[in-house]
């Protein structure tokens, strides 16, 4: 079963498997913004590629759903930092996986996971180091940022105890 095979190609970081269960025209929605979305075996399996690399347990222990539509929970590690994944599935009429729309909590995670992906990716898709350096420039204050509102100012909106 496609959704079955996309969790052990996950798990297994087997980028072969995970394309055998895409369709040809597959688009991947990103979670950090609509203007970039992944189209076509090549695009998604360099996205797979490099999240496969840098993405630590990846486990997607809960399926949801019937027919065309799949729900699947997960989570991982990046840079450190945990972070859990939803993706909404679609099927395609030859039951192959034709849509998949992220979604990535907490924000200290999404962010952790936009710095892993980003210059890795980056450098994937053939920009220069300088471009990957700036990416990786540009991502760390904002890892730095919702890494310590979440460790310090979190708390400051909690009821007092």
């Amino acid at each position: 079963m496609t959704v079955d095979d996309f969790r052990q190609a996950a798990a297994t970081h087997d980028i072969e498997l995970a394309l055998t269960t895409l369709s040809d025209d597959i688009v991947v929605r990103s979670p950090l913004t609509d203007r970039f979305t992944f189209e076509g075996k090549e695009d998604v399996g360099r996205l797979f590629a490099t999240a496969y690399e840098k993405f630590e347990g990846l486990n997607y222990h809960t399926v949801i759903g019937e027919g065309r539509q799949r729900v699947l929970v997960g989570s991982a590690t990046a840079h450190g930092q945990p972070f859990e994944e939803t993706l909404l599935l679609t099927l395609d009429d030859a039951d192959k996986i034709a849509e998949i729309t992220l979604f990535i909590r907490p924000l200290p995670g999404l962010t952790a996971v936009m710095a892993a992906l980003g210059p890795a990716l980056a450098r994937r898709n053939g920009r220069s180091r300088l471009t990957s350096g700036a990416l990786r420039a540009l991502t760390a204050p904002l890892v730095a940022a919702t890494r310590s509102g979440d460790r310090f100012g979190v708390g400051l909106a909690l009821p007092k105890r």
